[in-house]
């Protein structure tokens, strides 16, 4: 078909809206008596697209939205694939330009299998869970008419009315909710972070340990610094998501800084900004003072990356502070909680006294001090011992070499 091919069938018109992305690709709008549908999949809609659906149309009421910013190549072409900020603030403005009724995340609904799994990890930077919480923000009109839209789901649209019914499909059903397969996470991508425990902690220990920080004095600490060093994290209402991986499994906490006492969760939040991931024998080691930050980002124990925005009626916005590095992210609330300067310092000393009380005692090996003077054509070599100079000579020999040609 070509774009704003309109088939009709009874009262029913089906019209074929333009993507940008000059693929064969389109979107579909549905029309007849009972209401107005449009499925865009995800087709490149432009602004003016928009305006002549809305001259035609002006109320959508069911909006299946292209909504997944994708990073389907980046990896692979080696380019950046942190958040896709200015293509994901596109298409949530597409949407409150469009006021349509009623809304759902429509394509894309897959996930990358077999060899190419790896991908899922970067190819889909946004979650369900995170769209429909932006999209209340960004179009208020919206109200409750936002609907999660899992396969098996129903929407059903009449008269301008719009009802949804969960896995109500008399020919599609859901049988396996897993959406965790697609949590976004570059700094995953291929070999996962593990931990060889390499200094042979106690995994027991450990465990009890790094719950205890977490659990008790990490809160502690937060509510301490909660008007000084992390101010901008409870202005930003921001969710912070800590992954500790043992030897043996792999823990998850977040801390939500919108909450008025903020406490520690157990378990993954889609709506995190901020994500860490820390080998815990290394996070132990800084608890106990006995590792520092450089075995951690050096040794590959460590990783993190940010979702960091704030969704308004107006499209997203940034956080404005700017570190050395001269990019807008927030402070990893470890490196708070453990100052670089201050975990060196105390592992400095612990490498100090390990040593000090060692039973190795390295020989000092003393270099030949030989000393030689030059007098005239006679090289005299100097000797220290029993604190006498003594005194051997040479002759030096000089000789000319004339050089000549014809």
């Amino acid at each position: 078909m070509k774009d704003w091919s309109e088939v009709k069938i009874g009262s029913t018109r089906l019209i074929a809206t333009r993507s940008e992305n000059r693929v064969p690709e389109y979107g579909m709008l549905f029309t007849d008596p009972s209401g107005v549908f449009w499925n865009q999949v995800d087709s490149d809609v432009s602004v003016e697209t928009i305006s002549l659906i809305k001259s035609r149309y002006p109320q959508v009421d069911f909006l299946l939205a292209g909504w997944q910013p994708m990073l389907e190549i980046q990896h692979q072409d080696n380019q950046p694939c942190s958040f896709p900020y200015n293509l994901y603030d596109g298409l949530l403005k597409k949407i409150s330009l469009i006021k349509p009724y009623s809304v759902a995340p429509g394509a894309n609904g897959f996930k990358l299998i077999q060899g190419s799994s790896w991908l899922n990890k970067v190819v889909f930077p946004v979650n369900k869970e995170q769209f429909c919480r932006d999209i209340a923000i960004v179009y208020p009109g919206l109200k409750e008419n936002i609907f999660h839209f899992n396969p098996g789901d129903v929407v059903n649209v009449k008269n301008g009315e719009v009802s949804y019914m969960k896995q109500r499909s008399s020919f599609v059903q859901m049988l396996e909710d897993d959406q965790q397969d697609l949590r976004f996470s570059p700094v995953n991508i291929g070999d996962k972070l593990i931990d060889d425990n390499s200094d042979n902690y106690d995994l027991e220990e450990m465990k009890q340990t790094i719950r205890s920080e977490i659990c008790c004095n990490f809160p502690k600490f937060i509510k301490e610094k909660q008007d000084s060093l992390f101010l901008e994290y409870c202005h930003w209402n921001l969710i912070y998501q800590l992954e500790i991986v043992f030897p043996d499994e792999t823990q998850q906490y977040y801390f939500d800084f919108s909450e008025d006492n903020i406490e520690c969760h157990t378990g993954y939040n889609p709506l995190a900004h901020v994500f860490t991931s820390i080998a815990a024998s290394n996070f132990y080691g800084m608890s106990k003072g006995i590792k520092g930050w450089d075995s951690a980002h050096m040794g590959g124990y460590y990783r993190n990356f940010q979702k960091l925005y704030l969704p308004t009626p107006y499209g997203i916005i940034k956080p404005i502070e700017v570190n050395q590095e001269n990019s807008s992210q927030v402070k990893d609330p470890l490196d708070l909680r453990f100052p670089y300067e201050e975990i060196f310092e105390k592992v400095r000393h612990h490498e100090v006294q390990k040593w000090k009380y060692s039973d190795v005692h390295p020989k000092v090996v003393q270099e030949d001090e030989t000393k030689m003077l030059r007098i005239g054509n006679t090289l005299v070599r100097l000797s220290t011992k029993n604190n006498k100079v003594s005194t051997d000579t040479e002759e030096v020999t000089e000789s000319l070499q004339l050089v000549g040609g014809k």
